[in-house]
């Protein structure tokens, strides 16, 4: 029972008491007056009372709605966190199997012969994936893509090597890296905005001296992974882990290396 009805019934009660004589008319008024007061109050807080009610049910409506917005938004992150996993699980797996071909043993002997002259200060090469892996602080002046002269003449007898009978049915693929410290000098950002750009740069200078030495560019590609394949943890500091800071020349079975048309 509504309140207004419950004073009704008391307003009723009073008007058939009044009436028996045992109140005076202006005290029946007086408690009319208030009866009356009463009432509208109670509509008033009657009235409130349901446009609370109201405003709680749309407060709901859109609490719910806003839930059923989230949970859509969140279908679309996971699907996006899974198709981001499933492509960096395929790098992951196409840069391993980089390192994995073996090479003929006139190929790997020749590679093993030059690396030995070179010296390993500049350069090894692992005879059993394959990969030629130069150390990019004796490779380029720090923060810069420019091959340093007394390197040029080893690249072209690499290139020679490449463009020998034995290794004529492979690829290069050549591999920028850098550390994780980020470049901070006003004029290299404006020649290498990241490392990204930095460790590419590297590539293509390596790939650009390659081709210069008769090594047929289309058998060639290039390839900036960063700061993101470090060969050994990153040292803490200004300095980073210097070998982390190399360049790769991975020697791949020809036609490996696919284009999408």
């Amino acid at each position: 029972m509504k309140l207004t009805s419950f004073f009704c019934a008391v307003f009723s009660a009073l008007i058939l008491f009044g009436s028996s004589g045992c109140v005076s008319k202006s005290e029946f008024e007086s408690c009319v007056r208030r009866n009356h007061i009463q009432l509208e109050r109670i509509q008033e807080l009657e009235a409130a009372l349901e446009a609370s009610r109201l405003s709680d049910d749309q407060f709901k409506q859109n609490y719910d709605l806003l839930n059923q917005k989230q949970s859509l938004w969140q279908q679309k992150i996971d699907a996006l966190n899974a198709s981001l996993t499933a492509k960096q699980t395929l790098i992951d797996q196409l840069y391993e199997q980089l390192g994995q071909i073996a090479l003929p043993p006139e190929l790997s002997s020749k590679l093993a012969d030059w690396a030995q002259q070179v010296g390993t200060d500049l350069v090894t090469f692992d005879e059993k994936t394959g990969i030629v892996r130069f150390k990019s602080d004796l490779l380029f002046e720090k923060g810069s893509d420019t091959v340093q002269a007394n390197v040029i003449g080893q690249l072209g007898a690499l290139a020679e090597i490449l463009n020998s009978d034995s290794a004529q049915n492979f690829d290069v693929l050549v591999v920028g890296h850098t550390d994780d410290i980020p470049i901070k000098k006003a004029e290299t950002l404006a020649m290498h905005p990241s490392n990204w750009h930095l460790s590419a740069h590297r590539a293509i200078a390596v790939q650009k001296i390659l081709t210069q030495a008769q090594l047929a560019p289309t058998r060639t590609a290039v390839m900036g992974m960063g700061q993101y394949r470090p060969i050994e943890p990153n040292a803490a500091g200004e300095k980073g882990n210097p070998k982390n800071r190399r360049v790769e020349i991975y020697i791949v079975p020809a036609g490996s290396i696919h284009v999408s048309k």
